[in-house]
């Protein structure tokens, strides 16, 4: 018998859907807005009261309508970020010896930010559960009638949710005539209840892109391991792109999570975050992490590369017509015992 069902429950105007456990664990999906990941709560010992348990938020997310529609350009929470994740150099590129202009959809800078899906409404298209666990599926087409991006796809969010974690498995279908030039990502906010200065963040091995004075992927990258070891984030501010090492980006994909998985992890006193993505060959081979100004989260976001890949075509995807890829990521949470209070 299932634990586990979906509510309705919109964000005012906007479509959302909530995958619930019967013990109140519960994952949001905002699909009227990016297909976004836009909330999920377990429930943990409460640390004035060990006899009682309490709500912990582990995603940053919009809690209203009206913060939604005035702070999302800048935040873009939780959605997937297609077909290009990540700046497009002064909002253009070139592919097959034409230039496609973009549009400059932020105030910040010249370029074109997180590609067209971000704030678009998500179909809802099936519902699965058992005793363990539940599917929800919602779909998304870019038609390509804009003539700067005239490469119509499907993508489609496999969300597979425990309580404890999460599983998101992203498709895209070329469902065009032509090749389709494609880069992806997803912007998830992580938190753990309390400013993110006092928690412990470990990566894998990777590069650091490096960036010119626009912002931009200079094609040139510097070994980093700051936080390889695991180390507190301290008042750190980053917003960079961590590239994977090439012995893990150039392996063929598997269903295998010893060998294509990468981990990286968020740790505090009294709970732990593993955040994975599936690597190699045309899969999530970087890592870009954000920290906003309030320090109440963290961004950790997979992507298939460096932003700008639609110009710079390092890792870019390129999909024939009638065919599609997959992409996964995840993240598993975990209360640790035996604290004293």
């Amino acid at each position: 018998m299932s634990q586990f069902k979906l509510i309705y429950r919109p964000l005012g105007t906007i479509p959302c859907f909530v995958m619930q456990r019967d013990d109140g664990a519960e994952f949001e999906i905002l699909s009227g807005f990016g297909g976004g990941l836009n909330a999920w709560r377990v429930p943990v010992e409460d640390p004035e009261n060990s006899h009682s348990s309490k709500m912990l938020d582990l995603l940053y997310g919009y809690r209203d309508e009206p913060t939604l529609r005035k702070i999302s350009p800048d935040t873009n929470a939780g959605c997937r970020l297609t077909p290009f994740p990540g700046r497009t150099a002064y909002a253009q590129f070139k592919w097959k010896g034409e230039t496609y202009k973009l549009v400059n959809n932020v105030s910040w800078a010249p370029h074109a930010l997180h590609g067209f899906l971000q704030d678009k409404e998500w179909t809802f298209e099936s519902f699965e559960s058992d005793s363990d666990s539940c599917t929800a599926i919602f779909s998304c087409d870019w038609p390509g009638a804009f003539t700067g991006f005239p490469f119509p796809y499907r993508a489609i969010n496999e969300i597979t949710f425990t309580g404890e974690s999460v599983t998101v498995t992203a498709r895209v279908q070329n469902i065009g005539k032509a090749e389709l030039p494609y880069s992806e990502g997803w912007h998830p906010y992580f938190m753990l209840g309390e400013k993110i200065d006092n928690l412990t963040m470990t990566l894998p091995r990777s590069s650091l892109a490096l960036l010119d004075s626009a912002d931009l992927p200079t094609g040139n990258f510097k070994e980093d391991t700051r936080f390889v070891d695991g180390r507190k984030i301290g008042d750190e501010f980053i917003n960079d792109c961590f590239c994977l090492e090439k012995e893990v980006t150039q392996l063929k994909a598997t269903d295998s999570d010893f060998i294509n998985n990468v981990h990286a992890s968020l740790e505090s006193d009294r709970y732990t975050l593993d955040i994975w993505q599936k690597a190699g060959i045309e899969q999530y081979n970087a890592i870009q992490i954000y920290t906003p100004p309030d320090r109440m989260s963290i961004a950790i976001e997979p992507m298939t590369s460096e932003p700008d890949a639609l110009n710079h075509q390092r890792g870019l995807i390129v999909i024939q017509p009638g065919e599609e890829r997959t992409f996964t990521f995840g993240f598993r949470f975990h209360e640790k015992t035996g604290i004293e209070l």
